[in-house]
């Protein structure tokens, strides 16, 4: 087991086995795994890789063919000077069994050449094609438009990388109690790089404090770096990601907590999609494209932690003054954060384990909301039956008062299938 990826390896794995070359794309933000999922695919197997990175495009060219001779085990004075003349020269190499050729970070090379892409098509024609080849490529950045391109119609699979499960956790922390692996979860996520951190014989906010509110702490940082990778404007991009941290998810909402117009927002929104740092999500009844009551949150639980209290924490850190700021986080974090990720994590139950909670198979369940303040956590149906679920975290009493209260606002939902309420 390689911590719950093993869909996306027995993918590749099936694909190697095609009698002919083929492409894979594996999009993901930063942090998620791509390069930890590959190092594990390619384990054992005949591999070649290319890893973009910031630089001039005759540097990162001259880089690739230094590594292809290396390889192949030429001795070459070639010099290739655009990167169809490197593909060019790639496809020229001898490959007597079939050979992975990992192609890491496009997000860079995009940079320099923002047609790569477009012209990725053509390579992928009259070169790379005819060869005897896996080609893996990986990016942190997803263009909206990717699916129109040429090229996204010659990919075999197109795979998108989210968090790990919230069992990764489990798995890491098999003794913890139920209440600290939720707060785990909440902070922390489920990057076994983060986790690594988490020491078991402290308590949480020791834990959060080693971790994050120190100028040399491992995470100190963390939050700033991830934008800074790929966004110039980092100042705009860090206040809309601390707006949505704060429970702001309706663009308006975000526009009006940074005194901006909505209008002035939405390329800054686009590109943190792009990015994948942030998911927009529609009522299930409606379509991302169409829908007017999209939300957006924050892909990462560790990110919208920093951004929450960490980012407008910074001078109380490097004062060393932060009684006041974990103070805060004892009182607030419960309420504003873990909530959140508990209705996360069960939306991971119901996804894959939904016979434990239903008694149908459910064609569809997701989140629901309107224009009136009504608000499903979750709703599911088939064909004959819809149920309407609200997910509490840590609530002991008042059960029975909850169940009337889903049930008056069920009725705002225009459905003629039997309906049937739970609350967990």
């Amino acid at each position: 087991m390689f911590l719950y990826r093993e869909k996306e390896i027995s993918l590749l794995k099936e694909d190697f086995n095609k009698p002919r070359s083929s492409m894979n794309f594996i999009f993901g933000r930063r942090r998620v795994g791509k390069t930890s999922l590959i190092n594990e695919y390619v384990r054992n197997k005949q591999t070649l890789h290319l890893v973009c990175f910031e630089t001039m495009s005759s540097l990162l060219i001259k880089e690739f063919q230094k590594n292809i001779n290396t390889f192949f085990n030429i001795d070459e004075t070639i010099n290739t000077k655009t990167f169809e003349e490197l593909f060019a020269y790639l496809s020229e190499m001898k490959i007597d069994s079939k050979t992975i050729i990992v192609f890491e970070n496009i997000q860079e090379l995009i940079k320099i050449d923002k047609d790569f892409l477009i012209n990725l098509n053509n390579y992928w024609n009259k070169y790379l094609s005819k060869m005897n080849i896996q080609l893996i490529i990986t990016s942190s950045l997803l263009p909206n438009d990717f699916d129109n391109l040429l090229i996204s119609k010659k990919v075999d699979n197109k795979i998108k990388l989210k968090s790990l499960s919230f069992n990764v956790i489990k798995e890491y922390f098999p003794n913890l109690d139920k209440n600290e692996t939720m707060y785990l979860f909440t902070a922390f996520g489920t990057n076994p790089e983060y986790l690594k951190l988490y020491d078991v014989k402290k308590d949480f906010i020791s834990n959060i404090k080693n971790t994050c509110l120190s100028f040399d702490a491992s995470l100190y940082n963390e939050g700033m770096n991830i934008i800074k990778k790929d966004l110039g404007e980092a100042a705009t991009y860090c206040s809309i990601l601390y707006a949505i941290s704060i429970g702001n998810n309706k663009i308006g909402d975000i526009a009006d907590c940074l005194n901006l117009k909505s209008s002035y927002l939405t390329r800054y929104m686009q590109k943190l999609l792009d990015l994948m740092l942030i998911n927009k999500v529609v009522p299930l009844t409606q379509t991302a494209n169409k829908s007017k009551f999209g939300r957006y949150e924050i892909e990462d639980n560790f990110l919208k932690f920093w951004f929450c209290y960490v980012y407008t924490n910074i001078n109380s850190i490097n004062s060393n003054n932060i009684n006041n700021v974990i103070s805060y986080i004892e009182q607030d974090f419960s309420k504003r954060l873990v909530s959140s990720a508990y209705k996360k994590y069960f939306y991971e139950l119901l996804e894959d384990e939904n016979s434990q909670f239903f008694n149908y198979e459910p064609i569809k369940i997701g989140s629901w909301w309107n224009n009136k303040d009504i608000e499903f956590d979750f709703v599911a149906y088939d064909s004959k039956t819809i149920t309407f679920i609200d997910c509490k975290w840590d609530k002991n009493e008042g059960i029975e008062n909850d169940y009337k209260k889903l049930e008056i606002k069920a009725q705002e939902f225009d459905t003629q299938l039997e309906r049937k309420y739970e609350i967990f």
